[in-house]
């Protein structure tokens, strides 16, 4: 229960984004975890910069432990294709330890898809998910 309350107080949160630039492109991705590892977030928000220099990422896990969205790794793959990457430090795993987390989102545009690959470190599984996404405003 406690993730999804910070889920949706993530996704407020990273709604308010807009107000801080109109220039900006967000989308919604509703994922599906593939295998139960729960580290698949279900829903990522993905804001673009200016020209889509740049991006931001927000999902729970973000917002647990940073409470903001964060700079990601940008890298365009194709037309409207992108890799979008990002790291969580100090990531709390089963209530009792921390872990830091890698977050891979293979974001299509033109088909309005994702898949997700998460890592967590210090363990040999990783996590997949996919899903659907839309634009937001």
């Amino acid at each position: 229960m406690k993730q999804l309350r910070n889920l949706g107080l993530a996704l407020v949160a990273g709604l308010c984004l807009g107000t801080q630039t109109q220039a900006a492109e967000r989308f919604m991705c509703e994922l599906a975890a593939h295998t139960r590892f729960g580290l698949v977030p279900p829903k990522v928000l993905i804001q673009f910069g200016k020209n889509r220099g740049s991006v931001l990422a927000y999902d729970g896990h973000i917002h647990e432990v940073y409470g903001k969205p964060i700079a990601a790794v940008l890298e365009e793959v194709g037309a409207s294709r992108y890799t979008i990457s990002w790291g969580i430090e100090n990531l709390p795993v089963n209530g009792i330890t921390t872990a830091s987390s890698q977050s891979i989102l293979r974001l299509n545009l033109n088909e309005m898809t994702a898949t997700f690959t998460g890592y967590l470190g210090g363990y040999a599984n990783h996590a997949r998910g996919s899903g659907k996404c839309r634009p937001v405003s």
